[in-house]
């Protein structure tokens, strides 16, 4: 992403929210309340009023032409991974979880919603100052409960240096949510940022992950991503760069102390949340793994 602007994919996703909360084939399916916080992150972000641009029948078709031309199913995919964090985070609350981070926040509401609801958890989210500056418009003029917002660009600085300056204790459980970054770095970057919740994690927790599955062929991308997709990967500014086979995920995690608890992929996304409704034929991206694991040294 550029330095003086916001990233591209938490406005995306973002504007996604606010799309699929107004089609009735997802009613149901979008995190409660997420879309009105979606909302304000994109008033804040623009003077144009992407909001009801996003409502314009017109583009509302442009958009769903536009994604089957791309990734069939990305818009639904990426509100079913977040209702599955959310889950993983609720329970990790509910089994004593103190603190929960949120790396690489974007646009995302759950801290902002879940603050209301847990007062007595501490929420810290940790962002890239371009994207964080919108996001903190957003919670002054909504009613979040406490957050803790940490401005830093981890491509410069270590997570745990980031996280140093008081806003998070190590002393007390934590659950760390790394939703749509992971694959944006390289294998070693990767392995640098379970080297820190190692580090950071002191009293033990979990942490909640979402990473690429390789392709057949060995590439970092979606598997049913269109041709027209690789055409467009060399003007992308936010490439992917890592994946992890399914098989090695639990290997992956031994490494730095973790244990593998549960694993998502589209397969489990639409048994969990589609087939229940009838909607089990509806357009789902494939390729993307929803990874908990939880701490193995408490």
């Amino acid at each position: 992403m550029r330095e003086d602007r916001p990233s591209s994919t938490a406005t995306l996703i973002a504007a996604a929210t606010v799309f699929l909360a107004r089609d009735a084939r997802a009613s149901g399916l979008v995190p409660s309340d997420a879309p009105e916080w979606c909302a304000r992150c994109l008033e804040a972000l623009s003077r144009l009023k992407i909001v009801e641009m996003i409502s314009h029948p017109a583009l509302r078709w442009a958009a769903r032409l536009a994604e089957r031309a791309t990734v069939p199913g990305l818009l639904l995919h990426f509100m079913l991974r977040k209702r599955w964090i959310e889950e993983a985070v609720r329970t990790a609350l509910a089994e004593g979880c103190e603190q929960v981070v949120v790396v690489g926040a974007g646009f995302d509401t759950l801290a902002l919603r879940l603050s209301r609801e847990f007062p007595r958890a501490s929420f810290v989210e940790i962002d890239h100052p371009a994207t964080q500056a919108f996001k903190r418009l957003a919670a002054e003029r909504g009613s979040a409960g406490s957050i803790r917002f940490v401005a830093a660009d981890l491509s410069r600085i270590r997570l745990q240096d980031a996280l140093s300056g008081g806003a998070y204790r190590p002393e007390a459980r934590s659950a760390f949510v790394i939703e749509g970054l992971l694959m944006y770095l390289t294998d070693a970057e990767v392995a640098g940022v379970f080297t820190a919740l190692r580090e950071l994690q002191r009293a033990g927790g979990s942490v909640v992950f979402t990473v690429m599955e390789p392709t057949p062929d060995g590439r970092s991308a979606f598997h049913n991503a269109t041709p027209l997709v690789r055409r467009l990967l060399s003007r992308w500014s936010e490439p992917f760069r890592s994946a992890l086979p399914r098989d090695d995920a639990a290997r992956f995690l031994e490494r730095f102390g973790f244990r593998l608890r549960a694993l998502a992929a589209a397969e489990t996304l639409r048994e969990r949340y589609l087939a229940p409704s009838g909607r089990q034929n509806l357009a789902l991206a494939k390729g993307e793994m929803i990874v908990l694991a939880e701490s193995t040294w408490r």
